[in-house]
């Protein structure tokens, strides 16, 4: 008999890979839950949620926030071998049906969903909100049980105000917090490639996250998690100290049992437990 059998839990979440190597998330109570994006391989999916005491068979289906690789690549191999249900946009789903490798997924798993439309999954009330990234219909995504909410807000260059306001009622924030801007102008990236990043419909840089943090923070925040940190033009000390700067700064002061995070690019992050 499992820990999780023994005391449930009902509300949890582990970054399985956050970056632009990959990204997914498992958002769940002990007996089910839900994945976000898909943006490594079904096999590291298996291997990682088995890491953390969980079984492919407990995921009741696919949050995808946009079309990009990066959050698509295991989609087909998740809807053939393991009969998941893709929810996404009409626009996102005309975007992995493009690309040449999600274009032969089964598509009779996809379920469309509307950003400002409630509907229930693997226990929970999920909510799309829309967000600003060069992708077609791309969203970010509210996650509540009937006590606690996640909000993940990812690739997106500004924060618009159905992001802001999804973000301001969770209790756990998922906020993308892409690049150092000092890293990234100096940087050795092509100058086309700093102008979409930096711009409204790239990525959230430290600045910009930190400050949306600082501004709404308030006690019910139990988890600040910085997610999909570039390889190139940030680090987690950097997103993190920009943060405590910005903080200190505005005079906001954290709850001591408020957990701050960078979440790692390369590998899963630790089981955050919300209660």
């Amino acid at each position: 008999m499992s820990l999780n059998t023994l005391f449930p839990v009902q509300l949890q979440l582990c970054s399985l890979s956050s970056g632009s190597s990959g990204n997914c998330y498992f958002i769940g109570s002990s007996s089910e839950g839900i994945l976000v994006d898909a943006g490594i391989s079904a096999r590291r999916i298996r291997k990682t949620l088995e890491e953390i005491g969980l079984s492919m068979s407990q995921i009741r289906g696919v949050l995808i926030t946009h079309d990009h690789i990066d959050h698509i690549q295991a989609l087909t191999l998740l809807t053939k071998k393991y009969r998941l249900p893709v929810y996404c946009t009409e626009g996102t789903w005309k975007g992995i049906l493009r690309n040449r490798t999600t274009f032969d997924l089964d598509q009779e798993m996809f379920r469309p969903l509307k950003a400002g439309v409630p509907f229930s999954l693997a226990g929970f009330t999920v909510e799309a909100f829309p967000v600003s990234h060069d992708a077609l219909d791309a969203v970010g995504y509210h996650i509540a049980n009937s006590s606690r909410s996640i909000a993940l807000a990812t690739d997106l260059g500004v924060i618009g105000e159905a992001a802001a306001a999804c973000l301001r009622r969770a209790n756990v924030l998922v906020i993308e917090s892409n690049y150092d801007e000092e890293m990234l102008l100096k940087g050795r990236y092509p100058q086309q490639l700093k102008q979409r990043v930096h711009g409204v419909m790239g990525h959230l840089c430290n600045t910009h996250a930190s400050g949306f943090i600082s501004d709404h923070y308030h006690p019910g925040i139990s988890h600040i998690l910085l997610c999909h940190l570039s390889a190139e033009n940030n680090t987690p000390d950097k997103a993190l100290q920009t943060l405590r700067q910005t903080l200190d700064r505005k005079g906001v002061s954290l709850s001591p049992a408020t957990v701050v995070r960078a979440l790692p690019r390369g590998s899963r992050s630790e089981l955050f437990v919300i209660e």
